[in-house]
């Protein structure tokens, strides 16, 4: 998609000028009369580059950067000006203008490359803007399975107790752990493994609220924070946890497989009142669960109910 550009002047020949100009370099220009249209123009079509004459009728183009740099937009005004204008010009510039040119506009190469720059330098900006993002997903993400991994978990947790101490609201810590996993490696190796893992975090994502969060907890075990959640709805959850995935078939480059799931949940603050506390309760009797025969849920000694 061709990068859109936005050109703000009185003088209707310099509009079809640089209209024409720029659309033979290949850019959308969309061209407005004074600041005010502009602005409005600015607005919706959302343009990637503007370039503003300075003096202008009923919204000049100081007054136009100042409007644009208010809705904190990050797109790059390029400013005309006359040869006795060289002061606003620099006003401008103190109030993030990307660059100014002199009129009348007789070297339209120099027009050009300054374009260019200012959209290569958003070009660069949006993708390292990206590749912070991507980074800082990485820090909080399981590569495998997309989920939150555990050392997010602690923060999401913290938030949570917060909350809920704040509103006076139960959360549940629901934890599940894929039974005989090894054996699934063992059998079929640990590729057809890897999508057994991948495949389980989108059913479970698949069963559970948006207001809920998972976590890889290790290996093939979940962690899920039920939010606003008592024991009936999470007995709910569980339920519906349990029996479609009994019945969920798991089937790649001609492997196929059936697994069942054991778990654990733990109250708070009813049965605990810290992250640690919680956690260590749900684990627990996760692990119950599974000695008890798994394919099993262990919810022992809820008192109240959300």
């Amino acid at each position: 998609m061709p990068d859109k550009i936005l050109v703000v002047d009185d003088e209707a020949d310099i509009r079809q000028l640089l209209s024409h100009l720029l659309n033979s370099e290949g850019y959308t220009v969309f061209a407005e009369e004074d600041g005010a249209k502009g602005f409005e123009t600015f607005r919706h079509r959302s343009p990637d580059l503007v370039i503003t004459d300075v003096k202008m009728p009923v919204r000049n183009g100081l007054e136009l950067l100042k409007d644009i740099k208010s809705t904190g937009s990050d797109v790059d005004v390029i400013v005309l000006t006359g040869h006795s204008d060289e002061g606003t010009a620099i006003e401008c510039l103190r109030n993030g203008a990307y660059d100014y040119l002199l009129k009348p506009l007789e070297e339209l190469d120099v027009l050009i490359a300054s374009v260019q720059r200012a959209l290569q330098k958003r070009d660069l900006e949006t993708k390292n803007l990206q590749l912070v993002k991507e980074m800082a997903e990485m820090a909080i993400k399981d590569p495998l399975t997309g989920l939150y991994n555990h050392r997010h978990l602690h923060n999401c947790l913290s938030d949570e107790i917060a909350r809920s101490m704040r509103y006076q609201h139960q959360f549940v810590i629901l934890m599940a752990d894929i039974d005989h996993f090894k054996q699934i490696n063992d059998t079929y190796g640990h590729l057809f493994g890897d999508f057994v893992l991948k495949r389980m975090a989108r059913f479970i994502e698949d069963n559970v609220r948006l207001t809920d969060t998972i976590f890889r907890y290790g290996g093939e075990e979940f962690l899920i924070i039920l939010t606003e959640t008592g024991k009936s709805m999470a007995l709910t959850v569980v339920e519906r946890l349990l029996e479609g995935i009994r019945t969920h078939e798991f089937s790649c480059d001609g492997h196929k497989t059936n697994v069942t799931l054991s778990m654990g949940a733990a109250l708070f603050p009813d049965e605990a009142k810290d992250a640690s506390g919680v956690i260590g309760l749900a684990d627990r009797r996760l692990y119950r669960a599974k000695q008890s025969g798994r394919d099993k849920f262990d919810f022992e000694e809820i008192k109240t109910e959300g």
